[in-house]
């Protein structure tokens, strides 16, 4: 797995250098560089969803965002192990 994101990361490094070379890039350029991102995309691995809501959750606490979702005990603590990507978590209102 680390070998897979260090791959994902050097292409995105290097989309990101062709972009930030061209300054005014035409439609055509900027339809390849999606197509490249697309690309580099459809090679990541699945999302831990838990784990990424988990993760919003901080970042919702941190910034003072009175959004966030709510999740039980058990996919909190597997969060790193199942990807629980058939589960609906409920988006809740915090009154901060």
């Amino acid at each position: 797995m680390s070998r897979k994101h260090d791959d994902l990361r050097r292409r995105f490094i290097s989309l990101e250098a062709k972009i930030l070379a061209n300054e005014s890039p035409d439609d055509s350029t900027v339809t390849v560089w999606c197509s490249e991102r697309l690309a580099i995309e459809s090679d990541e691995p699945p999302t831990y969803k838990a784990l990424d809501l988990l993760c919003e959750n901080e970042q919702a606490l941190a910034t003072g965002e009175k959004r966030r979702v709510e999740m039980g005990t058990f996919p909190i603590l597997t969060a790193q192990l199942s990807r629980w990507e058939n589960v609906k978590f409920k988006v809740v209102q915090t009154q901060l």
